[in-house]
């Protein structure tokens, strides 16, 4: 993408906004290798690119997640839905005005539309290309929509034979975002359930509870910032026996005890749930970009999808758009980022296990029969003699 200015610091034009005539202070120039074409039941026809904010009922609203039938605010107060919405995969100049005073709104072909300041423009963390390919190809409705509220969303019931963790982020409960959760599949980084409702804390962590134990004892992944204690407070109440851990000072991932319980976790530094801090949020929306740029991950969730469209990059940070919310985005990005570090790293050292186990030869029957009496067995010395029965040890590792 190309972004430059061809009129910078007018102070002499004004532009016509719903509040009338105000000062703008300037015009860029946007090269896109594709736009959209968008036609209005007003009978205005509009390119643009498929980041452009456009107003509905007050909110700002993405080209990308504009869907046909969707009303937006029109420069006479007049009803105005789209009839028509096209991608065209090819290159376009595009023109924005750009500071425009009062909130960056202007009137454009009869519809409302909303530019951030080319300061603090952003683009989405994920490319929206690959977003659309995401969308096109692995979202699908859920096969069942369940607890109280409906909206706990199932792709898969759990199968037994796989691994699963729950990643939570609870609300503030200011009224104005999302307590989520994510079911992941470890092994496939499949998303298989995921939660988005408004719900008091407490409540939350039984649920959470109830979810994780349903999904075969999942490693239950919490972000414990502010008011998220009192949902992990919760689960450590109810005794649930798979909560992640990690450690206090952020230096290191213990594999063999962040995905443990609450044992001796004052001993070890350890503190219950996840810290999204600022040495580890950039970890996390590194990784959320990784996976989807290198199509890692399958997503099922249009609602993951829609944030996604409205997370962009603001003054260097990744967060929502204003009027929006991030919090399925943020839940899932820890998610991954648990996934490839402490997850990754604990069955590292399981193979190495095995692998060492593998290599350790038998000695004599003599030896064994002096010192353990004849309990094991000589071809395999982690085979041992249980009553009428045999047992292997190295499943115990």
């Amino acid at each position: 993408m190309i972004d430059n200015y061809i009129f910078k610091g007018n102070t002499k034009y004004e532009i016509l906004t719903p509040s009338g005539f105000q000062p703008f202070g300037g015009v860029r120039k946007l090269s896109k290798d594709k736009h959209y074409e968008i036609a209005f039941s007003n009978g205005k026809f509009l390119k643009c690119s498929t980041t452009h904010k456009f107003i509905s009922n007050g909110n700002d609203i993405s080209a990308n997640i504009l869907n046909v039938g969707d009303y937006v605010d029109s420069d006479d107060g007049s009803i105005v839905s789209v009839i028509n919405k096209k991608i065209i995969n090819s290159g376009i100049s595009l023109f924005d005005i750009v500071e425009v005073a009062g909130g960056n709104i202007f009137n454009v072909d009869g519809v409302v539309s909303h530019n951030c300041d080319f300061i603090s423009s952003g683009d989405t963390v994920v490319d929206p290309e690959t977003l659309m390919f995401y969308k096109e190809t692995y979202c699908q409705p859920p096969i069942e929509k369940g607890y109280i509220d409906s909206n706990l969303w199932k792709w898969e019931y759990p199968d037994f034979n796989k691994s699963y963790m729950v990643v939570a982020d609870v609300a503030r409960g200011d009224g104005s975002d999302f307590s989520t959760a994510h079911v992941i599949d470890i092994d496939s980084a499949t998303q298989v359930a995921e939660y988005r409702g408004k719900i008091e804390t407490k409540d939350f962590g039984n649920f959470l509870v109830s979810l994780s134990t349903e999904y075969n004892d999942a490693l239950l992944v919490i972000e414990n910032a502010n008011i998220g204690w009192a949902a992990i407070q919760q689960v450590i109440d109810r005794g649930y026996k798979n909560l992640f851990y990690m450690s206090k000072d952020l230096k290191y991932v213990d594999v063999e005890n962040q995905i443990t319980n609450r044992y001796r976790a004052e001993e070890r530094g350890l503190v219950a749930g996840f810290s999204t801090t600022s040495k580890t949020r950039p970890l996390i929306i590194s990784k959320l970009d990784e996976y989807f740029r290198e199509k890692n991950v399958v997503i099922r969730s249009t609602r993951l999808i829609d944030e996604l469209f409205t997370f962009i990059f603001i003054n260097g940070r990744a967060e929502a758009m204003k009027g929006y919310n991030d919090d399925l985005v943020m839940a899932f990005g820890i998610g991954l980022w648990v996934r490839d570090t402490a997850l990754r790293l604990r069955q590292q050292g399981i193979n190495l296990t095995k692998q060492a186990l593998g290599g350790i030869s038998t000695n004599t029957n003599s030896v064994y029969d002096g010192m353990y009496g004849g309990g094991f067995v000589d071809d395999n010395p982690w085979k041992m003699r249980v009553g009428e029965s045999f047992e292997d040890l190295s499943k115990w590792l």
